[in-house]
């Protein structure tokens, strides 16, 4: 079966993304930092343990433009 892809799909990022991004652990940012009411709500929602979130959210929010 043939994937089709949009013509633009935005960067994403999964927890253990953000947590290399940040330089802490995958559990300090699902138990503390995606509970955060100023944080990005995910893009793509596979399940409780599988998210995404849009790269240049998560990155406008470390900037502090969030």
């Amino acid at each position: 079966m043939e994937r089709k892809t949009l013509a633009y799909e935005p960067a994403r990022v999964d927890t253990a993304g953000i947590a290399a991004m940040l330089g802490c652990t995958r559990a300090h940012v699902t138990d503390r930092l995606t509970k955060r009411p100023d944080f990005p709500r995910p893009f793509i929602n596979v399940s409780q343990k599988m998210r995404y979130w849009r790269l240049a959210d998560v990155q406008a929010f470390m900037r502090g433009k969030r």
